[in-house]
């Protein structure tokens, strides 16, 4: 499932940067079937760093004292079990 989710995500990060929004209904619709089945996949893009946030692996470039992610290779995975989310893949990023 993970290589499915990822798969999307790459999509979806396609077809953002090409400014095509002709499969974002659809695509929005797979998202919420993930999250139906007990998935929250995290997308970090644009919030800052925090070097307590252990589900991300990050590629610091510069030395930003408060470096912002500018992009997402993969995103967090996590997986409903009962009342809490267990980390099924860790982001990777790159902050600057």
């Amino acid at each position: 499932m993970l290589q499915i989710i990822n798969q999307v995500f790459e999509i979806q990060k396609k077809a953002l940067e090409q400014n095509i929004s002709l499969f974002e209904r659809n695509l929005e619709r797979i998202q919420q079937e993930f999250e139906d089945l007990g998935f929250l996949i995290s997308n970090p893009l644009g919030k800052y760093y925090d070097e307590r946030d252990t589900s991300l692996e990050v590629n610091l470039v510069g030395d930003s004292k408060n470096p912002k992610i500018v992009k997402v290779l993969k995103p967090a995975i996590f997986q409903k079990d009962g009342t809490d989310f267990i980390l099924m893949q860790k982001g990777i990023v790159i902050a600057e």
